[in-house]
């Protein structure tokens, strides 16, 4: 039973049962042509005229019969020749046709086992090379995810190994009397450990993040509002390092966001413009809306509104304005030179996790917007441009 289900027998058979109705058919027919056509002759058509006599109304009967199996063996062994002209046939279409997909079940089998390295041999056949082509795309895929958790991994094991190494140095010199469990030394053991549960908590947004799986609730509220109370969360960090921000926001703009979010997002920017900054630097911060013609009775209804965060500091080199959104992303020496603490770029983005601007822009892509970097060269600052729909674009829009 188990070989009939095969493609191969079932490719054979097809061709075998092909071949025995045809020549079925064919020995129906002849013989029924064959017949009727001797009849025609025999008895006077084709102009030869009818055939008289005793000798020749015996004679007629015995050769006619010889006549008929002459016919029937000359077509069988026709169609025994075309059945086993069929066989081979289609031994040959089934090898034909299940080589390739041998070929490509092994190469499934390789990427159930993880080796995503796999190469999948091209076909010939139109629809065999498209699937070809799908499972080679899918091991690449599964190639990358699987060098990006690889990475993950080393990247996360790389940020936590730094607070644990310090926290372990502050515990084991307290413990050998090297230096005293005051308030100084346990309040550094206690930020090493801040920064560790900071990281845990952006982990886990990442992870949503990447899986789609954010919580994110729009509703009609005032982004101006959204945007103020942002710049008031980092006003005292602000004033602390000498940097002023300058607001520049509407009275009011009511879009569909989700405040909570957005405040993230912002503060995220606020927090690396003012890690970016000089002493005594200066950020600006901006809210402009654009429109396309849609009108709302008089006035014209905007589409997108557009949040930018400018900063004067250490900028961005070429390239880095896609790689600030990378996870885990370490830039090199930027032209502000050694002993700036922006001058490794490093240090000013993620948001101190080195994830953060990541979480930023799945926020905002969360929101149906886009969040993007600019910078018109090292030393020269940067501007974080948030791009908002001023409409509802979600299902998770909350009246």
């Amino acid at each position: 039973m188990t070989l009939w289900r095969s493609l191969r027998a079932r490719l054979v058979l097809s061709h075998l049962l092909v071949a025995l109705v045809s020549g079925l058919v064919i020995v129906v027919v002849v013989r029924l042509v064959a017949l009727q056509r001797w009849d025609r002759v025999i008895g006077g058509g084709e102009g030869m005229g009818p055939r008289h006599g005793a000798d020749g109304q015996a004679g007629m009967p015995g050769f006619r019969a010889e006549f008929v199996d002459s016919v029937d063996q000359a077509v069988i062994a026709g169609v025994m020749v075309g059945l086993l002209v069929a066989v081979v046939l289609g031994v040959l279409a089934a090898r034909r046709t299940a080589r390739p997909l041998e070929q490509l079940r092994t190469a499934t089998d390789q990427l159930a086992l993880g080796r995503y390295d796999v190469h999948v041999p091209s076909q010939t056949t139109t629809e065999l090379a498209s699937l070809a082509e799908d499972v080679q795309r899918l091991a690449e895929r599964l190639h990358e995810t699987e060098a990006r958790r690889a990475r993950l991994i080393g990247e996360v094991a790389h940020e936590m190994r730094t607070p644990l190494t310090v926290t372990r140095g502050y515990a084991e010199a307290m413990l050998d009397g090297v230096l005293p469990a005051d308030q100084d030394g346990l309040g550094r053991i206690v930020q090493q450990t801040r920064r560790l549960e900071r990281l845990a908590e952006d982990l886990s947004s990442l992870s949503r993040a990447e899986e789609g799986r954010l919580d994110v609730r729009l509703m009609d509220a005032d982004l101006a509002v959204t945007v103020v109370g942002a710049v008031s969360a980092v006003q005292d960090r602000a004033q602390a390092q000498g940097v002023r921000v300058e607001l520049d926001v509407p009275e009011s703009l009511v879009v569909p966001h989700d405040p909570d979010r957005i405040t993230q997002v912002l503060t995220n920017l606020l927090v690396n413009a003012l890690r970016a900054s000089h002493p005594n630097g200066q950020i600006e911060v901006r809210v402009t809306t654009s429109a396309t013609g849609g009108t709302t009775g008089s006035v014209t209804s905007p589409d997108t509104v557009l949040v930018e965060v400018t900063d004067h500091g250490v900028g961005l080199r070429a390239g880095e304005e896609a790689a600030v959104f990378e996870r885990f992303y370490r830039g090199g020496e930027t032209a502000t030179g050694a002993g700036d603490e922006g001058g490794d770029s490093s240090r000013v983005l993620g948001g101190g996790s080195g994830i953060g601007l990541t979480i930023a822009r799945a926020l905002a892509r969360a929101h149906g917007g886009e969040l993007d970097a600019s910078s018109p060269g090292p030393g020269r600052g940067a501007r974080f441009s948030l791009r908002l729909p001023a409409r509802p674009t979600g299902p998770t829009y909350a009246d």
